[in-house]
């Protein structure tokens, strides 16, 4: 289209969408600031009010461990369903459903009164924040321009890194013994306000198209678009009927299943690239001839676009539909996933073990060996880099590409986890608090938002879902582990424990440059992967 496509629609669906990121990102880091208060390990003359009442629940540094790391089984349980679940319910029923677990379990948390019941609190808010984390990333892409896929995709990890600083932020104003509950209150008003405006957004039109409900996509379209009646042109009319085209012509492709020899075949996939560009030309052409039709339709569609819930109007709209879906053991064994599947499940747990939640569950414990009095002021700081850093780098994804800022970014983060761990051996406050914050700000260079972005650019329509659970499902395992076990390696080696990670990172930066493709630009998984 000749117009803007960043229309004021797109924006609010982007931002609404995200707030399901940013609960992630505020229950990630909700315990970080307050936790020597939460867990009775602050000393009571830290308190300037000694008459009253001191509310903690004594924990050990083993059971914080598992406060925090229990959030990630939550996560893992409903990521590995939610790619099922977003492709049954649709992107905002899933979304909607998720905010419920976003409301009870930061209500738990408030009540808690020993270890066990704020364990269950954080760990139904990880139900939410697992499927979350499938399904806002798979919607922003269905409902982006092709020429901001990028830019709109980093918003998932800006939403994020928006919540992990505004934890830090009421840490700051609420970290004592008498006021840490309105920390993990604040998330449960959160989830009330993202389940009262979700209503209000569209269904993804990709998945109404593969739901066989063409006019509620060319709806949705129109109004994501930001269309209205008299300001339409035939143009307009003619690519949003281009790319339903497209959808629908990628999605009948059906992958056969592995034969006995362990290949897969794909008849569909050997006609040239090109030829997609050859059966647009045509439905043009058809759509031209028709645009009179068209334009009566666009007006009884605007007529109505006030309304906040699309009824379809498709004879078949509940009837079956013929696309076809990957199974999950067909995208674990199928010769033709194996290359997506080993990229995917690498960059999904490069995201963690590079050591980023080192800082956003425990950058206060790590920042006070360094700054007694102000760890919690650095840390804000840092998060604060993290979001600008973050913003900064959306627009360069769609121009530098995918994977040179994954490369820059871990290869900046073994480095800077090689410096923190001399500044903290050596007892170098200056350098250990510059190399803390470049670990943050070269993670929002790439490993930040890319994730979140990548999976369905290296895979196919009918597997998004299946890969983003798979992907994820490794994701919070890898958020566990160093959830668990850094507090208790940092207990037994200190500042070595950065020294692992720097090595790790390393090892990452090597499979990333040996077997993660290039992806912008790029709309096919054959154009991805070279094949024919």
């Amino acid at each position: 289209m000749s117009r803007s496509p960043f229309t004021f629609r797109l924006v609010y669906h982007v931002a609404i969408v995200c707030l399901g990121a940013l609960q992630f990102g505020y229950h990630l880091s909700e315990l970080n600031a307050p936790e020597a208060y939460i867990s009775c390990q602050a000393r009571y003359r830290d308190f300037f009010r000694t008459s009253e009442l001191v509310d903690c629940i004594p924990m050990n540094a083993n059971q914080i461990g598992l406060v925090n790391s229990i959030f990630s089984i939550g996560g893992l349980i409903s990521a590995t369903v939610a790619g099922r679940a977003a492709d049954k319910f649709g992107r905002r029923g899933l979304t909607m459903i998720n905010c419920i677990s976003y409301i009870i379990g930061p209500v738990i948390m408030s009540v808690s009164t020993n270890f066990y019941v704020l364990m269950l609190g954080r760990f139904i808010s990880g139900l939410g924040s697992g499927a979350s984390l499938i399904v806002i990333p798979m919607y922003l892409n269905e409902i982006s321009p092709a020429a901001m896929t990028g830019m709109i995709g980093a918003m998932c990890q800006e939403f994020v890194n928006i919540g992990i600083l505004s934890a830090q932020v009421f840490g700051i104003f609420f970290s004592d013994f008498t006021k840490w509950r309105v920390i993990v209150s604040i998330g449960g008003i959160l989830g009330l306000v993202n389940l009262l405006l979700v209503p209000f957004c569209v269904e993804s039109p990709k998945w109404l198209t593969l739901r066989n409900r063409v006019h509620d996509a060319r709806v949705a379209l129109i109004k994501l678009r930001g269309l209205s009646h008299g300001d339409v042109a035939e143009t307009d009319l003619i690519e949003i009927d281009d790319l339903i085209e497209s959808w629908k012509e990628k999605s009948l492709k059906k992958v056969d299943t592995v034969d006995s020899g362990g290949s897969s075949s794909d008849s569909t996939y050997s006609e040239p690239v090109e030829d997609t560009d050859c059966v647009q030309k045509i439905t043009a052409s058809q759509i031209v001839s028709e645009i009179g039709k068209q334009q009566e339709t666009l007006s009884t569609i605007l007529s109505s676009e006030e309304g906040s819930t699309l009824q379809s109007t498709d004879s078949n709209a509940d009837g079956p539909h013929d696309f076809h879906q990957i199974s999950y053991k067909e995208f674990l064994t199928a010769r033709r996933f194996r290359r997506p599947l080993i990229a995917i499940i690498g960059i999904l747990t490069a995201q963690q073990f590079c050591g980023i939640n080192t800082m956003i569950f425990y950058g206060v414990t790590i920042l006070s060996a360094l700054f007694p009095t102000a760890a919690v002021l650095v840390n804000v700081l840092i998060s604060l880099l993290n979001c600008i850093v973050n913003l900064g780098v959306a627009p360069l994804v769609d121009r530098v590409g995918r994977r040179p800022l994954l490369l820059i970014s871990i290869g900046g983060m073994s480095t800077a986890s090689f410096l923190l761990a001399f500044g903290i051996l050596k007892n170098v406050t200056a350098l250990s608090g510059v190399a803390a914050t470049v670990f943050v700000a070269f993670f929002s260079v790439g490993l930040g938002p890319i994730p979140f972005l990548i999976i369905p650019e290296l895979t196919e329509a009918s597997s998004v879902g299946v890969a983003q659970s798979v992907g994820f499902t490794c994701n919070w395992i890898a958020v566990f582990l160093v959830g668990y076990l850094f507090p208790i390696l940092n207990e037994l080696i200190g500042g070595f424990v950065f020294f692992v990670l720097s090595g790790i990172a390393a090892c990452y930066f090597i499979f990333t440059w040996k077997f993660v493709p290039e992806t912008k630009g790029k709309t096919t998984f054959e154009a991805v992967w070279g094949q024919s």
